[in-house]
């Protein structure tokens, strides 16, 4: 399994030339999956305005998820004990949530948050 950060998933749903070719690869013969904590996350970008969509955020990501369907692992409350204590540099909780899932299921990331990408005990596409 490749787990999706936020970024990713939504180049995925809105702009698949953005999404790299590693990932379009790994893609191909991995299955695909986001935290739940990514539907959280583009939600609010849209509520925000940061993404321009046509209707509702909860429409809108439901449509996206029936479209390019991946798998959505929750929040558990091991991944929310690691999200608090994995070494992160950063305060960013959604990206801790993110990156705690991956290392908790054992899956690469796919992300180019170069804050994500420094940390030595997360592996990555």
């Amino acid at each position: 399994m490749i787990l999706l950060d936020t970024h990713v998933w939504i180049w995925l749903n809105v702009d698949t030339g953005a999404v790299p070719a590693a990932y379009v690869e790994a893609s191909r013969t991995e299955e695909i999956a986001i935290s739940s904590v990514s539907l959280w996350e583009t939600m609010m970008l849209i509520q925000k305005g940061r993404i321009t969509v046509a209707g509702p955020a909860g429409a809108v990501v439901r449509s996206w998820l029936a479209r390019n369907p991946v798998g959505v692992v929750p929040v558990t409350d091991e991944i929310a004990i690691l999200s608090r204590s994995l070494p992160f540099e950063h305060e960013d909780p959604a990206d801790q949530f993110i990156a705690a899932t991956a290392f908790h299921v054992a899956a690469p990331l796919a992300t180019l948050d170069e804050r994500l990408r420094k940390l030595p005990w997360l592996k990555l596409v």
